[in-house]
């Protein structure tokens, strides 16, 4: 319960949030094209406003890596050089294009994107570029983007940065390569695997580089993503190439525990010789198959996706991260559930209250999809669940039948399903991933709680009904999600605001309390206790234990 000098402040903070969100849309700054030099060669950006109208120095279509085309094909990245990136200076104006992809999640046919697309994009408070000389360094944001390591980009209109650069920071979005091109392992020296991660090790490498000519400062990076993003993040965390990098994280909605984020033994070698057995290239030895795989047009290597669905799309993500051979620049040698032997940056992670509806709206909305789920469980458990290699399959399925299924009617057991994919896709492996970090980081748990106007239920299967706070849906209130069609209201546009303040107060100081007060202390979790976001900012044990 809170006390009255509590609530007291409570009100005042929302009715500071609620006076800023109704005078957003006042005359943006003046400001004229930014120019930036870096030791590459001089950036020419564009200007952006913010939603409060702060004028932005955007900067977009930076490259970080040489286009992984020819022979760096199912390489690691290599650095950008002066050369690539160009005499006569960047044109950084430009839309940078999303990598090959097709994406599961709106059942996309065609495929889209260009293998040329390791680039990220740089906004900064205008304001702040133009006199970085005089100013101190801003705290840098660097996002990574979800898609199940399938589809997703960093695009001006998926992830702009119109709500982030109201407060003092810089951001920086990124694309990385997705599906086999991203995450095809051999599982030996000559492709050994994680080069989507190993793009975003990069393009981090890039911002310690070259940051501080943005005026943003490469000593306090947090890096923060959403589902995969989210696990990405986590890995990060893991990974030894990677420390250093980077000061704090924030994981949304996954980690490095999910069942659709890390290949288990000997899966990734399956997929591989699949992939050469599905385009007439030799399945061994692995170089003769890479070097084979390497004259086939990106378009038809992504378009085998297809072939690894065994029930509509499932399994949903076929090329996962993998543990590698102990090699000089490897990402990741450990599984993400051994012990780490040196501490971790402080990590804020945590849920939406419905991540299921990210499958199981699809399920549940169709007639036809949801009666061959429930008829042909046995069947499609062990593949959306991603169990089939276990040998105590054929008893999991029972206990999940029994837990989950035997409902007493048709709503129940719809909502069922919803839990069921949000148990085990998200809240159980975020559970337990809390618990495995706490002997070595500071760990700020979060649940959202609050239903906005808009929701990504409606691209996930149903653009009418309510599923609750569905998978992404905190992404709105950090980014300008432009194809969400109803109207914001001014309780979306509140806790907007406290989100924004809880995140860039982390990337600020490493501390989600401060430098900006919030109405009630956010406490780093030790049993499992998280703040529930919502208009009370109400903060209580939370409903799963952690086993501690």
């Amino acid at each position: 319960m809170w006390t009255r000098s509590q609530r007291n402040f409570a009100m005042q903070w929302l009715a500071v949030m609620m006076n800023l969100v109704a005078v957003m849309f006042v005359a943006g700054e003046q400001c004229s094209a930014p120019v930036v030099t870096t030791s590459l060669g001089e950036a020419r950006g564009f200007c952006m406003h913010t939603r409060k109208g702060h004028s932005i120095a955007a900067f977009t279509s930076v490259p970080y890596a040489l286009p992984p085309i020819g022979d760096l094909r199912f390489k690691g990245p290599v650095a950008v050089t002066a050369e690539q990136w160009g005499l006569g200076g960047l044109d950084a104006t430009r839309s940078p294009q999303p990598c090959v992809q097709r994406n599961p999640y709106i059942r996309q046919k065609e495929i889209v994107g260009d293998e040329d697309c390791l680039y990220l994009n740089i906004y900064v408070p205008d304001a702040h570029l133009r006199a970085r000389d005089e100013k101190k360094p801003l705290p840098v944001m660097v996002f990574v983007h979800g898609g199940g390591w399938m589809c997703g980009d960093s695009t001006v209109d998926s992830y702009g940065p119109e709500l982030l650069l109201d407060r003092d920071v810089l951001l920086v979005t990124l694309n990385y390569r997705l599906g086999p091109l991203g995450f095809l392992s051999t599982q030996d020296e000559v492709c050994p695997g994680n080069n989507g991660l190993k793009d975003q090790q990069e393009a981090l490498r890039f911002v310690q580089r070259h940051i501080h000519n943005f005026g943003g400062d490469n000593r306090s990076v947090t890096i923060f993503g959403e589902s995969a993003g989210g696990a990405s993040v986590h890995f990060h965390m893991l990974s030894d190439t990677s420390a250093g990098l980077f000061a704090r994280a924030i994981s949304e909605s996954g980690t490095a525990l999910v069942p659709w984020a890390e290949s288990p033994p000997g899966e990734a070698l399956r997929q591989a010789f699949r992939l050469a057995k599905f385009l007439g290239c030799p399945q061994a030895p692995s170089w003769r198959m890479i070097e084979c795989l390497r004259t086939r047009d990106s378009y038809e290597i992504i378009d085998t996706e297809f072939t690894y669905y065994e029930w509509d799309y499932e399994p949903m993500t076929p090329f996962k991260a993998v543990v590698e051979p102990d090699l000089p620049e490897a990402f990741l040698t450990r599984p993400p559930r051994a012990p780490r032997t040196s501490p971790a940056p402080p990590w804020l992670m945590g849920l939406n209250r419905d991540e299921g509806c990210l499958k199981s709206v699809w399920i549940t909305s169709n007639r036809t999809r949801y009666e061959e789920f429930l008829s042909g469980f046995d069947r499609i458990a062990p593949l959306t669940f991603y169990y089939e290699n276990s040998p105590h399959a054929d008893v999991i399925t029972r206990i999940l039948r029994e837990r989950y299924l035997n409902q007493p009617d048709e709503l129940s057991t719809q909502q069922a399903i919803r839990q069921i994919y949000g148990d085990s896709y998200f809240a159980y492996p975020a559970l337990e991933a809390v618990h495995l970090a706490l002997n070595s980081s500071t760990v700020y748990l979060y649940e959202l709680a609050y239903r906005a106007s808009n929701s990504f239920s409606q691209v996930f299967g149903d653009p009418h009904g309510d599923y609750g706070v569905c998978h992404a849906d905190e992404l709105m209130h950090l980014f300008p999600i432009r194809f969400l069609s109803e109207p914001v209201s001014e309780r979306d546009l509140a806790i907007s605001e406290l989100i924004l303040t809880l995140w860039t107060n982390f990337a600020t100081t490493g501390d989600p309390n401060k430098p900006l007060p919030l109405p009630t202390e956010w406490r780093p979790t030790r049993t499992g206790s998280r703040l529930d976001i919502w208009l009370k900012m109400n903060s209580r044990p939370c409903s799963r234990d952690l086993p501690i």
